[in-house]
């Protein structure tokens, strides 16, 4: 009887200590999580006691902290990118749509001024990043005429990164870099554009081809210019060359001519009283004469 009483005690008593031990167990696996804080590269973190921000940051690490009665509260300081789109009219009112992309970070000297008055880089995002660009964009639209704000990409990159430094750098915001992404005109300018396109490159096309037509027609006719100009002179030194060929056609060289192709035959030729014809090779001009 006592044994049995007493294998009950034991067994109601190791009973307990394992209750005790899974409870422990449990309590450990809840508290040691808990009682340390990592905070990776690119992030900072604030220390948080009863739901109030310390003045200490946590740097890149581990760190030890009370359980249950401080926390962690980690903000990313990498450079980060937001893009905002905004539409407004031009100076010479067509509307455009400027899309720009903001490369920006917390300051390291700023998280806690951050995080007391957002909580959260989204909250940041939200209430003051996407608002100021927004604004900058349409405020520097109107400045220029549309041509200017399509053209003119580096000047409106140069004046909207200005602006947005001088508004959040109060928030503790660095900007690293901002990029004018795209600038659309309205579709209704773009069709115009377009059909005004089409109608220069018509023009343009149909003067090309008149002035083709023109120097056919200049190449045309100082061809036959010259053409009629080869003639003249052809027929100028035909001319010169017939005056020529006949002044040099004396009496004296004829008779000569004749004489020199004359073989030395009198042609068979009786006159009508029966006597020979002869040439007077002594006639001083005229022709050959004939005596009977």
């Amino acid at each position: 009887m006592f044994s049995i009483k007493l294998g009950k005690s034991l067994w109601s008593l190791n009973k307990k200590r394992y209750w005790f031990g899974g409870i422990a167990f449990v309590a450990l696996a809840i508290v040691i999580p808990k009682s340390f804080a990592v905070v990776n590269t690119g992030e900072r973190g604030i220390l948080v006691t009863f739901n109030k921000a310390q003045e200490v940051l946590l740097n890149e690490g581990t760190h030890p902290i009370i359980p249950f009665v401080s926390s962690v509260r980690v903000v990313n300081i990498r450079v980060q990118r937001t893009d905002v789109e905004g539409t407004a009219r031009t100076k010479d009112l067509q509307k455009i749509t400027t899309k720009v992309a903001l490369n920006w970070q917390i300051s390291p000297d700023k998280i806690q001024q951050v995080y007391q008055q957002f909580g959260n880089n989204e909250e940041l995002v939200a209430r003051i990043i996407n608002p100021v660009l927004e604004e900058i964009v349409k405020a520097s639209i109107p400045v220029r005429s549309l041509e200017k704000n399509l053209i003119e990409r580096t000047e409106l990159k140069q004046e909207l990164e200005i602006k947005a430094k001088q508004r959040l750098e109060a928030y503790g915001i660095v900007i690293t870099d901002l990029s004018v992404l795209n600038v659309t005109a309205s579709d209704e300018f773009t069709k115009a554009t377009e059909e005004k396109q089409i109608a220069e490159q018509k023009a343009i096309s149909a003067k090309i081809v008149a002035e083709q037509e023109l120097q056919k027609a200049d190449y045309e006719s100082k061809k036959a210019a010259k053409d009629a100009e080869a003639l003249i002179a052809r027929a100028k030194g035909q001319a010169e060359s017939q005056k020529l060929l006949q002044s040099s056609l004396s009496p004296e060289i004829l008779q000569k001519q004749a004489i020199e192709k004359w073989d030395g035959k009198f042609p068979v030729v009786m006159s009508s009283n029966g006597a020979l014809p002869f040439i007077n090779i002594n006639a001083p001009t005229g022709n050959p004469t004939e005596n009977k």
